[in-house]
């Protein structure tokens, strides 16, 4: 009886209650990491999003190089190759949020650089892509005779036959 006292008061030493003043237990999950472990997740990380954005507008080359000049070129939409890289920026956003929830700072910042900048590029390449689509399009006609500065009834428009 004695030794299962002696036994059970270890027991209440040692654990993690408050109320027992034992050492609380660490919340699950795991311990932020070290600075060098930082700067290689990190490292690891960009290159491995570097890479992935390297092989989508590698593939989107590869879709848009035509070399047979005897025939016209296909049109290659972008959107899929820049969806891609939003994409890709999207993971590095949620590896950040995520090294900033575990405090891990270091890998936090940037990943969060590397999304912004994937996402921003995706951005911009649609933005461009947009403008030049808008500026293949032909012009709206203009009601009347277009080209005629003075009215159609001058010179400058007689070969319009005004």
């Amino acid at each position: 009886m004695r030794a299962s006292l002696r036994h059970a008061k270890v027991l209440v030493m040692t654990s993690s209650s408050p109320q027992s003043g034992g050492v609380p237990a660490r919340p699950a999950g795991h311990a932020p990491l070290g600075p060098l472990a930082q700067f290689g997740v990190a490292l690891g990380l960009v290159v491995l999003e570097t890479a992935s954005a390297a092989a989508v507008l590698l593939f989107w080359f590869g879709a848009a190089l035509h070399l047979d000049t005897g025939t016209p070129a296909p049109e290659v939409s972008p959107t899929p190759y820049l969806l891609a890289l939003a994409a890709i920026g999207l993971c590095a956003g949620a590896a950040a949020f995520a090294s900033g929830r575990r405090r891990e700072w270091g890998v936090a910042v940037t990943q969060g650089l590397m999304a912004v900048s994937l996402i921003g590029a995706a951005l911009v390449g649609a933005t461009l892509e947009t403008r030049g689509a808008a500026r293949d399009q032909p012009p709206p006609a203009a009601p009347g005779v277009a080209g005629c500065r003075s009215g159609d009834d001058s010179r400058e428009c007689a070969h319009l036959g005004g």
